[in-house]
């Protein structure tokens, strides 16, 4: 348990190198922004498919046969993470940066767009909308570590989610540098973001050693939240700038990234 939960909060701490640029620089460039948005799609779904549901199906085919009662553990915890992302969507209130669809919160108005003090506010939105995702991250890597082969997925997750975790930081910082927030300020914010991280951790790695039968429910679980997640926002929003095919260039180097990642830790 130390170590998922260590290893979870440098994953989270992590956030903070991806803000920390903005000490220098005021804004990115939209090509950029939606560059990195896409890597760090790409890392999410290889960590989700390749890691997640790999080790959840593991064991499904047996000498013996189809492990039916796994496999409806592995579609039963895919089709619930789905869900759970779908509804904490719903009904949580957040922003997208500058994104797709935007969920505003009651008492939001948009003549007010151009006030600092509402893009401070959006800003922070931005950052609390994040904040939500690092928990289902924590789940995964905790249910990882507690997959057990050398806690292999776990370390896999780490580093996927921890070069996801710099990405988001810069998607982070970047509004709320722009918005006239201090780049101290905004580094403790976008660090104390990853905080969720251990917590998540906490909780996917208990309930994964909870009983050996929850642990390829857990795993697709998680699966199933971070591939909603990527494939309702970050990747739409990724697409929103006429820079799809930075986008896209992102999306494939983050796969790629996480496959050499998993192939070295085997």
């Amino acid at each position: 348990m130390f170590q998922t939960l260590t290893a979870a909060a440098l994953t989270g701490l992590v956030t903070g190198v991806g803000a920390f640029p903005f000490f220098f620089i005021r804004q990115l460039s939209r090509r950029a922004y939606d560059g990195i948005l896409g890597l760090g799609a790409g890392l999410m779904l290889a960590a989700a498919t390749l890691g997640l549901l790999h080790e959840a199906l593991e064991g499904v085919n047996r000498a013996s046969g189809l492990d039916l009662g796994r496999l409806v553990l592995v579609v039963t915890g895919f089709l619930a993470g789905v869900l759970v992302a779908s509804v904490m969507d719903r009904l949580i209130p957040h922003r997208h940066a500058r994104g797709h669809r935007h969920h505003i919160a009651p008492g939001y108005r948009n003549e007010e767009a151009h006030d600092q003090r509402v893009e401070i506010r959006q800003s922070y939105a931005i950052v609390g909308a994040l904040s939500i995702h690092r928990i289902p991250e924590g789940l995964a890597i905790g249910a990882g570590f507690a997959s057990g082969h050398g806690s292999r997925l776990g370390w896999l997750l780490v580093a996927a989610v921890g070069i996801q975790n710099i990405c988001e930081g810069v998607v982070m910082g970047a509004p709320l540098r722009l918005s006239g927030v201090s780049p101290s300020r905004g580094l403790l914010v976008v660090v104390a973001s990853g905080l969720a991280i251990p917590l998540g951790a906490l909780v996917g790695h208990g309930l994964s050693s909870w009983t050996v039968i929850t642990l390829p429910l857990i795993l697709a679980l998680a699966a199933g939240i971070l591939i909603y997640v990527t494939s309702n926002e970050i990747i739409p929003e990724s697409h929103s700038h006429g820079h799809e095919g930075a986008a896209s260039a992102g999306v494939v180097l983050g796969f790629l990234l996480t496959m050499l990642i998993g192939a070295v830790l085997r």
